[in-house]
C-alpha cells in the first residue's frame, strides 16, 4: 500500500464543518445530536470554525474528534468560515451543518451513501422547529425517542416545490441553486477545492450558498436532494421572518453581480459577469465584420465577446465594455451558464437568448451549449447530445465587412 493510500485510509473519512458565532445553546445541541449519529464515532470529525466569538466555543468531551478553528470578527462572515474550517478538516468528504441545526441520527450515514471522492454535491432535507430553551441533554432525549418532540413549524413551500421541481436535485433547471442550501451541504473535498471554495466577499447575511450551488452546477458537479437525511433548524424559514425585504433585497444584490441570472440581476442591466460568453474567432478579419457580428451576437443577450485570433485593425474602438480580448477567465467560465464559439457571424430571427433555450444547438459556424456541458465532456461525464437548429432561426457568414452604414440603415 502506498505511503500516500495509507494517510488517505488511515484519516478520518467524513468532516463535519459548523461554523459558529456564540450560540452556546445551540452549538451543545448540534454536538449532542452527533454523538447519537450511527455512523461510528470514529468514522468523523467535527471542526467549528467560530466567527470571532468574544469567548471561543468550548465544545466539552465529546466521543468523537472535534476541534475548534478560529477568525477574527471582521463582521458577518460565515463564507469565510466555512473555508477556514474546510481548510483544517482531515475527511475527503466534507459536511456543512449550520450551528442552529440538529441532525437527525441517521444523517451522517444517509449523505455519506450518496457523496463520494467525486464532484458531488449533496443537499439534506431541512425541516423546522421551535428549540428556544432547548439544551443538548433535553435534545438528545428527544432524537433518542425517551423524551417530547419540539413544536414543528411549516417547511418552506418554495423549498418543498423546488424539490420536486427538479426531481430532487437530479435535473437541475435554471434555478436549481436556490435549493443548494449551507445549513445541510455535503461535498466532496475535490469539488468544494475546485469551486476554491465559498465565495469570501460575501459579508452579510445570506447569498453565499446559492452562489456555491450555482458554481457546482456550472462546473457538472452531481447534484442530489434526500429527503431522508432531515435537519432540524431551529426557528422559522427566512420567508416567515419580520425582516424579509431588507434582509433578501441585501441579498439579491450582492448576488446580482456574481449570478448570471435574472431572478437576482433583471433584464436590462449590464454586469461585468456575463450569462454567456461569445468566443468569437475574429482571426484575419475587418474592423468592420467583427463589430457587425459583435452587435448582431450581444442584441438582447446578457452576453460577452471575446476576440480570439486577433482582428486586424482596432474593433474595439466601439467602446464597448461587454467586448474583450483573448480567452475568458476560469472565474468567468466558473459562472457563465452558455458557451458561444463562432466565426465573424450575423443571427437572424433569433438571439442568443432564445437560443440558450435550445442549448446545445449549432451550425457550420456557430455551436452553443451550456458551460455545464463543457465541463462535464471535459471530466469524461455524459453530456446532453446536440438538437436540431432550431426553424426561423438563421446565421449568416460574414466573410467580407459589410457597408455599416447601409446595413444599419436597412433595418426597420
Amino acid at each position: 500500500m502506498s505511503s500516500t493510500l495509507s494517510q488517505r485510509r488511515s484519516r478520518p473519512f467524513l468532516s463535519v464543518v459548523v461554523p459558529s458565532f456564540e450560540g452556546a445553546e445551540q452549538l451543545d445541541r448540534l454536538l449532542a445530536a452527533l454523538e447519537l449519529q450511527t455512523m461510528g464515532h470514529d468514522h468523523f470529525e467535527v471542526v467549528i470554525a467560530d466567527d470571532g466569538s468574544p469567548q471561543p466555543p468550548e465544545p466539552g468531551g465529546r466521543p468523537f474528534r472535534v476541534r475548534v478553528v478560529g477568525q477574527a470578527d471582521l463582521g458577518f462572515r460565515a463564507a469565510a468560515a466555512r473555508n477556514l474550517g474546510a481548510q483544517a478538516a482531515a475527511g475527503d468528504v466534507i459536511v456543512f451543518l449550520d450551528q442552529d441545526c440538529v441532525p437527525s441520527p441517521r444523517y451522517l450515514e444517509r449523505v455519506t451513501q450518496h457523496t463520494n471522492d467525486g464532484w458531488n454535491l449533496t443537499v439534506g432535507r431541512r425541516r423546522h422547529v421551535d428549540l428556544k430553551g432547548w439544551n443538548g441533554i433535553r435534545t438528545a432525549s428527544w432524537l433518542a425517542g425517551d423524551g417530547p418532540a419540539p413544536r414543528d413549524l411549516t417547511d418552506p413551500p418554495w423549498l418543498v416545490d423546488g424539490y420536486a421541481r427538479t426531481d430532487n436535485l437530479r435535473r437541475p433547471d435554471a434555478r436549481a441553486y436556490q435549493l443548494v442550501i449551507s445549513a445541510a451541504l455535503t461535498v466532496s473535498r475535490d469539488l468544494h477545492e475546485h469551486l476554491s471554495g465559498f465565495d469570501e466577499s460575501f459579508t452579510t447575511y445570506g447569498g453565499e450558498d446559492w452562489d456555491y450551488g450555482h458554481r457546482a452546477i456550472v462546473a457538472g458537479a452531481e447534484l442530489c436532494h434526500l429527503p431522508e437525511a432531515v435537519v432540524w433548524h431551529d426557528g422559522p424559514d427566512l420567508a416567515d421572518r419580520d425582516q424579509l425585504v431588507s434582509t433578501k433585497n441585501a441579498e439579491t444584490l450582492a448576488l446580482a453581480r456574481r449570478l448570471p441570472d435574472r431572478d437576482v440581476r433583471g433584464e436590462h442591466l449590464f454586469w461585468s459577469q456575463p450569462d454567456i460568453v461569445v468566443r468569437l474567432d475574429a482571426q484575419h478579419a475587418e474592423p468592420a465584420t467583427v463589430v457587425a457580428s459583435i452587435e448582431s451576437l450581444l442584441a438582447g443577450s446578457d452576453a460577452h465577446v471575446w476576440l480570439g485570433g486577433g482582428a486586424e485593425g482596432d474593433p474595439l474602438s466601439i467602446e464597448d465594455p461587454r467586448v474583450h480580448v483573448g480567452a475568458p477567465s476560469a472565474a468567468i467560465l466558473g459562472r457563465a451558464r452558455y458557451v458561444v464559439d463562432c466565426a465573424p457571424v450575423l443571427l437572424a430571427g433569433t438571439t442568443l437568448r432564445h437560443l440558450c433555450l435550445e442549448a446545445p444547438v449549432r451550425t457550420e459556424h456557430l455551436a452553443l451549449r451550456t458551460t455545464r456541458s463543457l465541463h462535464r465532456e471535459g471530466r469524461g461525464l455524459s453530456f446532453p447530445p446536440w438538437r436540431a437548429w432550431p426553424a426561423g432561426a438563421q446565421v449568416t457568414r460574414l466573410r467580407r465587412a459589410p457597408l455599416l452604414e447601409r446595413y444599419w440603415q436597412t433595418r426597420p
